[in-house]
């Protein structure tokens, strides 16, 4: 009987400990984000802490959890985080189109050769994959192709 008090015990302990540790996460995923798009930075960097905080949301949703479940923590991201997103995505769109098409290419290739670039190629396929039945994670999924005009379509390249 001990036992499986205890057994009960520790997997009640580990199930509090992951809600906890998705709540800190998105806790902190939302306050960089808001951060990152209310300074004073180039569209670049926050670009780049955007798509940092993607992967770090991609990461954690791709570990073996509950598609459900995952969908839950990818609902509850883009829902916390959309605004910031938009905002980060409408600046660059607008420094984006501001340039003649060799600026945008030299951009391009630039993104391309950032390592992040690279782990959101490969992670991107495996998150759309096992998310795009799952109904609350398809704001997030299609975000990447609609928020971004024209370097959207990098992104579906990409993915």
């Amino acid at each position: 009987m001990r036992v499986f008090h205890l057994v009960s015990f520790l997997t009640l302990a580990l199930l509090a400990t992951a809600c906890f540790n998705y709540s800190r996460f998105l806790a902190q995923e939302r306050g960089m984000l808001n951060r990152v798009s209310r300074s004073n930075l180039k569209s670049e960097q926050k670009l780049d802490s955007l798509l940092a905080s993607s992967i770090r949301l991609m990461e954690t949703a791709l570990k073996p959890i509950d598609p459900t479940k995952g969908g839950k923590l990818v609902a509850q991201y883009f829902n916390q985080n959309q605004s910031a997103m938009e905002s980060i995505a409408t600046q660059l769109n607008g420094e984006f189109t501001k340039m003649n098409l060799l600026d945008q290419g030299v951009f391009t290739a630039n993104f391309i050769r950032k390592p992040y670039a690279r782990q959101f190629a490969d992670l991107y396929p495996k998150f759309k994959k096992k998310y795009q039945q799952v109904q609350t994670a398809a704001k997030f999924i299609g975000f990447f192709g609609k928020a971004f005009g024209k370097l959207g379509k990098l992104a579906e390249l990409l993915g």
